[in-house]
């Protein structure tokens, strides 16, 4: 019995395989003939296809293998280089993402896989940005995640809370991954080393399943608005002492009912830190430090606080000093509020552990294997701790 179960979960993992490499190839040949086709200074037109095999291989929910897939397109036009004028910048972001669900495996509540998607093409972000002396304006389809609530290292790992902490993503309605709404941002250069940026967006850029491509623009009272304001401040005294810390604020003013309570509004404050600190002879190799930080000022959210932090290393071996490695935490806790959901017990927090290694090749190809340990999986009470390992495939140009 034991025998027949191990020959027909390794099949199962084979196939996911070579489906994997089959979609990883062609991609790889298409994208070379895409390529030349942007020689153009004025237009640059970039790509990545991001292709994942894991495996829930022990608690969780269920044990098994998922795949998942992620391409990215994206297009830049410079008004200056295209002799029109000077400071504007038109962006569009195509996204398409396929594949299985991995937290229906582990039935984790902060989403182990940051590409874990429903499986729909969409029109991402379509944005203009204008640059005057030391005032940066962006208006249109954009993700706030992409200036907001970053990490310098967030890309480095695979667990969704070190790209997008879960204080916000979690709480309330947000113009994040996979589904970015209408926005508007100011970015204003205090001083060399100090910047302020203020955003709004619409309250509720809809769902997966309201709005499978990210067509539909749908702005109301009733939907509310999220502004969101980061002060951040980048510190340099050498090449060794570099820093960048930045303190944020968001509020988002739509109304909710929770058992005949009425939440009128959702606040919540952050930190983030990135410091390095240590440097090798190239200046970009080192040991570098992060930190996360989140609170919830509502009692309805259902997080009530988060941290997380990691350390990176880049540059382990003589022979391989593009190369990478890791590890980072990111603990959740739970309100009240969330707790009373569950009628057989209580969930006061949950934990992961994320450990991650990446070869570069050629500085496009890179292979990324990753294992996370999840401590209290946070969707339902009594979810034994999860383990689960997966192998990250991506190829940019």
């Amino acid at each position: 019995m034991f025998v027949s179960l191990t020959s027909t979960y390794c099949k199962k993992i084979y196939s996911k395989f070579i489906i994997l490499i089959n979609g990883f190839l062609l991609f790889w040949f298409s994208s070379t003939s895409l390529e030349a086709q942007t020689s153009n200074e004025g237009i640059v037109f970039e790509g990545a296809y991001t292709l994942d095999l894991a495996s829930n291989i022990n608690g969780g929910l269920k044990q098994g293998v998922a795949y998942l897939g992620n391409i990215d397109l994206n297009l830049t036009f410079d008004s200056e280089k295209l002799g029109l004028w000077k400071g504007g910048r038109f962006y569009v972001y195509l996204l398409n993402n396929h594949g299985d669900s991995l937290s229906e495996l582990m039935g984790d509540f902060q989403i182990a896989n940051n590409i874990e998607a429903d499986s729909n093409s969409r029109l991402y972000e379509f944005w203009y940005q204008h640059q005057f002396k030391n005032v940066k304006i962006i208006l249109g389809q954009h993700n706030l995640n992409s200036i907001f609530l970053i990490a310098n290292t967030k890309d480095f790992f695979i667990n969704s809370s070190f790209g997008i902490q879960p204080d916000i993503s979690s709480n309330v309605p947000t113009s994040i991954f996979p589904l970015a709404g209408l926005g508007g941002i100011i970015s204003i250069n205090i001083s060399p080393n100090i910047c302020l940026i203020n955003g709004f967006y619409d309250g509720d850029p809809g769902t997966e399943l309201s709005n499978p491509n990210s067509l539909k623009w749908s702005l109301s009272k009733t939907d509310g608005v999220l502004f969101i304001h980061e002060l951040s401040y980048n510190y340099k005294k050498d090449d060794i002492s570099m820093a960048n810390y930045k303190l944020g604020f968001w509020n988002h003013t739509q109304n909710k009912t929770y058992n005949s309570a009425i939440k009128k509004r959702s606040q919540g404050v952050y930190f983030i830190g990135n410091k390095k600190l240590t440097n090798l002879e190239n200046h970009q190799n080192g040991l570098s430090l992060f930190t996360q930080i989140g609170f919830s000022l509502n009692k309805f959210n259902p997080v009530k606080s988060y941290w997380g932090s990691g350390i990176i290393y880049k540059g382990f071996f003589g022979n391989r000093k593009n190369d990478t490695g890791g590890i980072a935490l990111a603990h959740t806790r739970f309100s009240t509020y969330y707790q009373s959901l569950f009628r057989s017990g209580i969930l006061k927090s949950e934990t992961a552990l994320e450990f991650s290694y990446e070869f570069i090749f050629l500085n496009s190809l890179s292979l990324k294997p990753n294992i996370q340990y999840i401590i209290n999986p946070g969707s339902e009470i009594n979810i034994p701790n999860a383990l689960m390992a997966l192998v990250r495939i991506s190829y940019s140009w």
